[in-house]
């Protein structure tokens, strides 16, 4: 009887940790920027993009295009520069499915890159998210030699205690 209890607890502790894992995941922001991209995401939808990732332009774009491998909803779009500040790109939220979006951008000031971040819902209701950089001017560098790498930790497991005592 103990044993069987511990075992349901410890089944309900690590659907839980899963469960939260999985919602980390998704709430993250993608560690790597990826031209053709599956990004945090359990849909198989891939972009292709213009500007494309890590592309150094001679001037700033005048506008981006976002080419998905099916028809999706796109549900965020946010460009950001090096200091993490949002630039007002425009983009409003439209039900409307499609492969192809295309969005004008303002003037961009110089910067050393620019990181935009996308989510799409994909026709299985799914959500598919992802990220390019560009950079642009004559002294520019890719994005990839600039963007600071971040720290991957590994996940730690903490047993709930007070789940070991419960009946289920």
């Amino acid at each position: 009887m103990l044993f069987q209890r511990f075992s349901t607890a410890l089944h309900t502790l690590f659907s839980g940790f899963l469960l939260t894992l999985g919602l980390a995941l998704l709430a993250s922001p993608s560690a790597q920027a990826q031209h053709v991209m599956t990004i945090n995401s359990n849909s198989a939808v891939e972009l292709e993009s213009q500007p494309e990732d890590d592309e150094v332009l001679e001037s700033a774009p005048r506008e981006l295009m976002l080419r998905f491998s099916t028809y999706v909803r796109l549900v965020k779009l946010t460009m950001q520069g090096p200091d993490e500040k949002f630039v007002n790109i425009g983009f409003h939220y439209d039900p409307e499915v499609s492969r192809v979006f295309f969005l004008d951008l303002p003037e961009l000031p110089a910067a050393d890159y620019y990181t935009v971040e996308w989510a799409a819902i994909d026709p299985e209701n799914l959500v598919a998210r992802g990220s390019f950089s560009f950079s642009f001017g004559p002294n520019a560098a890719p994005a990839s030699t600039l963007i600071p790498e971040e720290e991957v930790l590994e996940p730690v497991i903490v047993p709930d205690y007070r789940l070991i005592d419960q009946n289920f």
